[in-house]
């Protein structure tokens, strides 16, 4: 991989690493950690080989499109497979498989953009994305994605970051707290079954802080925090490190939030720094419409028109309690 293809944004003590490929994050390290915060891969594993997303941008829809099909505008879209009967963060040739082109680079902030053509992996209408990177503070980042169609299309991106506040191990001593009262029950392809229920008398109550130990067996769940996109941020995600001391804010303007505990990882993947991932290496919380929205219309909507902008942002705080 080219230098031109990796990207430090930097300000007050707090350093984010980017990769043109997949418009991936590679590490973030706030002022006063010792180590990155996120999994991170070799350089060369990212791309059409990172095949468990790690700091990757996902599009044109994040998680998954039951059958990979969809009706819309009347027509019906078939999209390739690639999750056993489904289609998984925008197929196997999705934006996180892509180089991003940058748009603009300066101290503290990185726009990367992608164009995808109509029918790029069964998807309608021509796409203009960017993911905008942006260091606010030493504790403080955010990922905002934007998007214009030429056409009726639907776009659902975010950042498939994987946390490990610790830096290493894994995170069934972490601490979480989902600030969501529902959460979407899913069937044996991990599709959604159509199913809002309450958290409440649970497994999946994360209404007040409790270790990832206690998670319910194949956690890979979206969580309710809105009805539709909002353009104000709201309280999602509460992740306290085990050991470390490091606790994560995680606020967006998201409706949901997928989170997925690693349990997939089995050590055959390996890390920036040589160690296997191993189950439960890191916890990813993906900000989102809600998976299969485009057949679900009682799910938060993720169409997109032309004349409007898609907007989705999402803010990480990282507090030191060392």
């Amino acid at each position: 991989m080219s230098d031109k293809d990796v990207f430090t944004i930097e300000k007050d003590g707090m350093a984010v690493e980017v990769l043109a490929l997949g418009a991936s994050i590679a590490s973030v390290t706030p002022r006063g950690a010792g180590h990155s915060m996120v999994l991170s891969l070799p350089k060369e594993d990212y791309g059409a080989a990172n095949q468990s997303f790690v700091g990757a941008s996902i599009g044109r829809f994040a998680n998954r499109i039951g059958a990979g099909r969809f009706e819309f505008n009347g027509r019906s879209h078939a999209l390739p497979i690639n999750d056993g009967p489904n289609q998984l963060h925008g197929g196997p040739a999705g934006f996180s498989t892509r180089r991003w082109v940058p748009a603009r680079h300066t101290a503290s902030r990185l726009v990367l953009a992608l164009t995808s053509e109509e029918g790029d992996q069964g998807f309608p209408g021509r796409l203009e994305a960017k993911a905008i990177f942006t260091i606010l503070a030493g504790d403080e980042m955010e990922i905002a994605y934007e998007a214009t169609a030429e056409q009726p299309t639907i776009v659902n991106l975010t950042s498939h970051l994987y946390f490990n506040l610790d830096g290493a191990g894994d995170v069934l001593g972490h601490r979480l707290t989902v600030f969501s009262d529902h959460y979407l029950p899913i069937d044996e392809t991990t599709l959604p079954t159509g199913e809002i229920a309450p958290v409440s008398g649970s497994a999946f109550d994360f209404r007040h802080p409790r270790p990832l130990s206690e998670r319910p067996e194949g956690f890979d769940h979206n969580f309710c925090i809105g009805s539709q996109r909002s353009t104000a941020l709201r309280p999602a995600v509460r992740l306290e490190a085990g050991q470390s001391g490091w606790t994560l804010e995680l606020s967006t303007s998201e409706p949901g939030m997928q989170v997925y505990d690693g349990h997939k990882f089995d050590g055959r993947q390996v890390a920036a720094d040589g160690r296997p991932i191993e189950a439960f290496g890191g916890l990813a919380l993906e900000p989102q419409v809600w998976p299969d929205a485009p057949n679900r219309p009682g799910f938060p909507s993720a169409l997109l028109l032309p004349g409007e902008t898609y907007r989705s942002i999402s803010r990480y705080r990282f507090i030191d309690g060392s």
